[in-house]
């Protein structure tokens, strides 16, 4: 029979998050995380489901949508940027003639938002929007804990590029490896964004 580790309360929730590092190894491939007597905790939802999720690549990825997701949920209708006609709160106070804010930059930009799923550009606001509104943080997201340290590093710092070259990049082991595409791709985009200007 196959063994179950079963989550009740939150007292539970908390020595879980403790254990994480030693949950996720090979060491607990055939156990199962369960929650039980109606214990009602969306983080904890999330972090089972990963935790059931045997295959490495396949939870890199549903960690990796579900805190799109999350973020996604949250700023839904919310216009945090201060977006008119185009231009954000900064470019608007600046009098600036770009459009887009921070996206302003990235090749996949559309009129209609992003065309890429990026989570380091998802987490990333600016001094003036988090002044005006609550915006989410890498803590508002446990689920990431369930990642490595170069995966942690690599979803807060993969900025634009498209949810395939992140996950590609998250799915490597080596560090070096997953950082030499980073910096290849940002200088491809760069070239790419001049030759756009010219």
């Amino acid at each position: 029979m196959k063994k179950e580790i079963i989550i009740n309360n939150d007292l539970e929730y908390k020595k879980l998050l403790k254990k994480l590092i030693i949950y996720k190894s090979i060491f607990y491939k055939n156990v199962k995380f369960d929650i039980k007597n109606g214990y009602n905790n969306e983080n904890i939802l999330y972090i089972m489901t990963a935790l059931n999720i045997k295959n490495r690549t396949k939870r890199i990825e549903y960690i990796y949508d579900k805190c799109c997701l999350i973020i996604d949920n949250n700023n839904n209708n919310k216009n945090i940027c201060g977006f008119f006609n185009g231009k954000c709160y900064v470019q608007r106070k600046l009098k600036s003639n770009k459009c887009n804010g921070c996206c302003n930059k990235c090749l996949y930009q559309t009129t209609n938002g992003c065309a890429s799923k990026n989570l380091a550009c998802k987490m990333f606001n600016c001094s003036e929007v988090k002044k005006r509104t609550k915006t989410l943080s890498y803590t508002d997201l446990p689920l990431l804990k369930l990642l490595s340290l170069k995966n942690k590093f690599i979803v807060k710092s993969d900025y634009f590029s498209t949810r395939e070259d992140v996950l590609n990049d998250l799915y490597s082991y080596s560090f070096l490896y997953s950082t030499l595409r980073i910096i290849l791709r940002l200088y491809k985009n760069y070239i790419r964004q001049r030759r756009k200007i010219k």
